[in-house]
């Protein structure tokens, strides 16, 4: 199996290491570092330096490279430095204050230095929800990694085809993967995306089937899995940490907790990688700063008017577009 601390890997110093954070829950980070010159390789938790916290406002997150030293006082070792990422997948957190009934929003770093987010969105007896892909799309896009959009759950989709074309009108430039954990549908291009060692972070719902997913690449059963809720199909929440699980095949996936709330921070060009059809019509707009609503001359509405655009995509523009400018 591929170790993943390739790039972070540095044993000039006794007591200085670089190591990998490949788990993170409500506890300390759980590092990967070389123990030993020759690739023995160990997981320890480990704390933030006094000095990190005071002088840096980041926090290690999972596929960050961290700098560790080992404290001959104590027992945790101690994370000093947080190498620059290369990518993040980020989101917008509201974080209570002092003051009851008030908050401020935040930027929340759920993985970092990955390749590619894998959007995962189930196919089921519903048709897909078309706004939550496209905000799932702004975030993915923004992170600086490639995107590909995975359709789980094949074998129980009632409106494959019509799924299947709003996916394509949503995500045109994406790798789109059908994939079923009963048929084994898909998990060859999964692999063939993956190759040769890149890792993936997956972004989606709880019960979309990511750690059912990761299983099956696996080949044995690492991650817990739940049924989805007879009333409604929604997912249960058994994904409590974010992980990152190498695979015998190569590369790595990064599972994470289904996320209720998919709030998007400064996520501008997120947004336009999105709807770049939205962009090249807003050239045509009179104002630069339209807002595609009320303003005339609006080289948007134009193309919705002219059946060019899909109003409801428009819509979820529109939607979108104050939270990434607020």
């Amino acid at each position: 199996m591929t170790e993943p601390t390739d790039t972070c890997t540095d044993t000039s110093a006794d007591q200085s290491r670089q190591g990998l954070v490949v788990s993170l829950d409500r506890g300390y980070p759980l590092v990967r570092f070389e123990a030993t010159p020759g690739g023995v390789f160990q997981e320890i938790r480990a704390q933030h330096s006094t000095e990190l916290v005071k002088n840096a406002a980041v926090r290690a997150t999972v596929g960050d490279c961290v700098e560790l030293i080992f404290p001959p006082d104590q027992d945790t070792p101690l994370i000093t430095a947080i190498a620059p990422r290369r990518t993040a997948l980020v989101r917008r957190s509201m974080v209570e204050s002092i003051h009851e009934g008030s908050g401020r929003f935040e930027e929340q770093v759920l993985a970092a230095n990955m390749d590619i987010v894998f959007v995962v969105t189930a196919l089921g007896v519903r048709p897909i929800d078309g706004e939550y892909l496209s905000r799932q799309l702004v975030m993915a896009f923004q992170s600086g990694a490639d995107v590909a959009l995975i359709l789980t759950k094949a074998d129980q989709a009632v409106y494959l085809e019509a799924d299947l074309a709003q996916a394509g009108r949503i995500a045109p430039d994406c790798p789109i993967v059908v994939e079923s954990a009963v048929t084994g549908q898909g998990f060859e291009e999964i692999i063939e995306i993956l190759a040769p060692n890149r890792i993936a972070v997956l972004l989606g719902r709880s019960g979309v089937g990511k750690s059912t997913l990761i299983n099956k690449l696996l080949g044995a059963p690492l991650l817990k899995t739940g049924d989805v809720r007879t009333k409604d199909r929604g997912g249960r929440h058994t994904t409590v940490a974010r992980r990152l699980v190498m695979l015998p095949q190569g590369g790595g996936l990064i599972d994470t907790p289904g996320l209720r709330s998919l709030g998007l921070y400064g996520a501008y060009d997120g947004l336009t990688h999105t709807f770049p059809d939205i962009a090249e019509y807003a050239g045509a707009c009179r104002y630069r700063d339209c807002t595609h609503t009320n303003e005339p001359d609006c080289g948007v509405k134009a193309a919705v008017l002219s059946g060019a655009l899909d109003a409801r995509r428009l819509a979820t523009y529109i939607s979108i577009y104050p939270e990434v400018n607020d």
